[in-house]
């Protein structure tokens, strides 16, 4: 028989087939396991695997659900297990494709009947708060409104940081006493990581004494990246003679026209190398280890994978001085710009962020990171969720 990755398929089997199969993966000898499913399911972002890495552990089945709209699938597995729920994380595809503001209410408000079909049959409904609201939102009032309900309907709110409370007063009102606290795990055996420094640079054409900041991940409108050029064309301008500076971008374009100009102006600058296509996981190390710096400078964030994919790399981090960020990186390991911050403003930043090159903060922010790896995070929150669901 060929070996087929289950998952991986064009055609997923069914929420039922795909957690059966987790069922049958996962040891049952401390008894029936807890199924979990979770979606929307993104397998080129590792953070998912990552969270769930310990649950087997833990007696916890994790199980993908592609189409979470079926969540009542899941039911007819209910005499295999000690408990069910569904985890869900970014929430961009429930109104992603409606084509008025009244469709997407529609949409979302049908959704949110059904997970209470589901959780008045016995399941539960866990959230995890990654955004303030969806990145790509066509109808921010009625995603904002979808949001609220669901965190009125849900059993366990999952945040990374307390901070996340903060950043969502006035947006979504949260239930204290839903919330389980889990960071957001370090991206440690995630990622290929063998290349030295000199080898990336030299792959990419870069001298050894050049301070190199990165934006690594997808670009996207709110990650301001025409601020961002702006920014390191003010640095150059006014430091380029004393030291040379570079600016690596790796990553996938949107087709916001904004995100598409800052892409051409990226092609012609003389000091930015650009990839503007998803970079693969094993060419990742190439750009994170010729860099001295990562940049999180976007103008809307709540919890940023790319900070801690660049922590994981032992790099500072110049970030968006919001409460998530303040709280999770601290001073000795990263630069803050203001939120809202001009080019000439995130030109200073970036020059006061030289400090941080160098071996000595390479170990601090190791250090920081360790608490983070995936194993401690993922068993931690394992437990505090079956404590809760219980």
């Amino acid at each position: 028989m060929y070996a087929q990755l289950s998952g991986f398929s064009k055609t997923p089997i069914s929420p039922h087939g795909e957690a059966l199969q987790a069922l049958r993966a996962t040891p049952t000898d401390t008894g029936l396991p807890h199924l979990l499913g979770y979606g929307p399911v993104a397998r080129l972002n590792p953070y998912q695997s990552l969270l769930y890495q310990g649950f087997a552990d833990r007696g916890i089945a994790v199980a993908p659900v592609f189409e979470p709209i079926r969540v009542r699938e899941l039911l007819g597995l209910k005499p295999l297990v000690r408990g069910m729920s569904l985890h869900l994380h970014w929430m961009s595809w429930l109104t992603g494709e409606a084509p008025t503001a009244a469709k997407a209410r529609s949409v979302g408000m049908g959704y949110l009947g059904r997970l209470r079909q589901f959780r008045d049959r016995g399941g539960s409904v866990v959230w995890t708060v990654h955004n303030v609201y969806p990145h790509d939102s066509r109808f921010v009032d009625e995603d904002l409104e979808i949001q609220q309900e669901l965190a009125e309907l849900v059993d366990v709110v999952h945040l990374m940081s307390p901070a996340v409370l903060e950043a969502m007063d006035g947006l979504t009102s949260i239930d204290q006493s839903k919330v389980v606290h889990a960071p957001h795990p370090s991206y440690a055996g995630a990622y290929e990581d063998f290349v030295s420094r000199s080898e990336a640079r030299a792959t990419l054409g870069i001298d050894s004494d050049e301070i190199v900041f990165v934006l690594f991940g997808a670009l996207k409108a709110y990650k301001g990246v025409d601020t961002l050029l702006q920014g390191f064309d003010r640095l150059v301008e006014r430091h380029g003679r004393q030291t040379k500076f570079r600016l690596l971008i790796a990553g996938q374009p949107d087709a916001d026209p904004d995100v598409q100009a800052a892409v051409h102006t990226a092609l012609r600058h003389p000091s930015v190398l650009i990839d503007p296509s998803r970079v693969p996981g094993n060419r990742a190390q190439y750009f994170l280890r010729a860099a001295d710096v990562g940049l999180a400078t976007y103008d809307r964030s709540l919890n940023s994978g790319a900070a801690l994919l660049y922590q994981t790399f032992g790099l500072p981090v110049v970030a968006t001085q919001t409460p998530v960020f303040t709280e999770t990186l601290p001073p000795e390991i990263a630069e803050f710009v203001p939120q809202g911050a001009d080019g000439d403003s995130l030109a200073d930043t970036l020059a006061r962020s030289v400090r941080l090159v160098g071996p000595e903060t390479t170990e601090r922010v190791l250090e920081a990171v360790a608490p983070l790896h995936p194993g401690i995070v993922s068993r931690r929150f394992a437990d505090e969720l079956l404590e809760r669901l219980r």
